[in-house]
């Protein structure tokens, strides 16, 4: 009588090069009740996708109106990021969602509430202020009144330089409003403000998510598409 060998008696190196070839979904659809092993596995080896948070990020900031609530004050508008199954909804009577089962990041309010009270608390560990330059196009049509040199000054040294000789500013003039592009050349300026303002957010968004999900293996029970 011949040996029959099954998936769970393969090596785990063996195993974990089987699962480079599935999407993150998958790993916990398919393996994570099977057994201690593969949930450990899974849990250890297993990471979201940087393609697709790319895309939640875009869709955060163009499907969804938050950005028009967005602020330069005090850096920003806090958000918390939780990675879930399927897209987050636009609204609840209009969700626009085209994956229902991928892992994807949601953005959350400062007053968001997580039913498992660990997840929540591991993402409030890591927040992530939003700017109106949140998104692609705000430079054209989403120059706020509340955007100071200040806020240049702090995040985008350089720009602020030039910006201070081309509309002679002082130095005790920081705080000045930049209420409209007046010439090409201050309009040059912003969107490059606005280019390097988007790689900031970001890189921002990308270590929270590191982190989160760092500290999401930690939970062995937690299953990331039943995160609520």
């Amino acid at each position: 009588m011949s040996n029959v060998s099954t998936f769970e008696h393969l090596p785990n190196e063996l195993i974990i090069y089987i699962l480079t070839y599935l999407q993150p979904a998958e790993h916990f659809q398919l393996f994570f009740e099977c057994n201690q092993r593969l949930r450990k596995l899974i849990k250890q080896y297993v990471n979201y996708s940087r393609r697709e948070l790319d895309r939640d990020i875009i869709r955060f900031s163009t499907l969804h109106s938050w950005y028009k609530h967005l602020t330069f004050v005090n850096d920003g508008k806090t958000f918390f990021l939780t990675p879930r199954k399927g897209e987050q909804e636009r609204y609840s009577f209009d969700p626009c969602v085209s994956d229902y089962d991928g892992v994807h990041w949601h953005f959350r309010g400062e007053y968001f509430v997580q039913a498992d009270k660990r997840i929540e608390q591991i993402s409030k560990k890591y927040p992530v202020k939003l700017t109106p330059l949140f998104h692609p196009n705000a430079i054209l049509y989403h120059l706020r009144h509340d955007m100071t040199c200040g806020f240049i000054q702090k995040y985008h040294p350089e720009q602020y330089q030039i910006l201070v000789k081309i509309l002679n500013l002082k130095d005790d003039n920081v705080q000045f409003h930049i209420i409209s592009p007046n010439t090409d050349e201050v309009l040059a300026v912003l969107k490059l403000v606005h280019k390097n303002e988007m790689k900031r957010l970001k890189e921002m968004i990308y270590q929270a998510a590191d982190s989160i999900w760092r500290e999401l293996r930690r939970l062995e029970d937690v299953n990331i598409l039943n995160i609520e």
